[in-house]
């Protein structure tokens, strides 16, 4: 089994939308809120293979 790649994962602002993005060149669509764009990173960070 291979190795798990360390995710780390960070919520950036940018203008109006904050949007979550990780260590791995993942990064999730711009959000109004920053509560969903937390929870988009901790999906990520879950289950970093899920194509969303």
């Amino acid at each position: 089994m291979a190795a798990r790649t360390d995710h780390r994962t960070e919520v950036a602002e940018r203008g109006s939308f904050c949007f979550a993005q990780c260590s791995c060149g993942w990064f999730a669509p711009g959000r109004r809120s920053r509560d969903k764009a937390r929870r988009d990173a901790a999906e990520h960070q879950d289950d970093p293979d899920r194509a969303d």
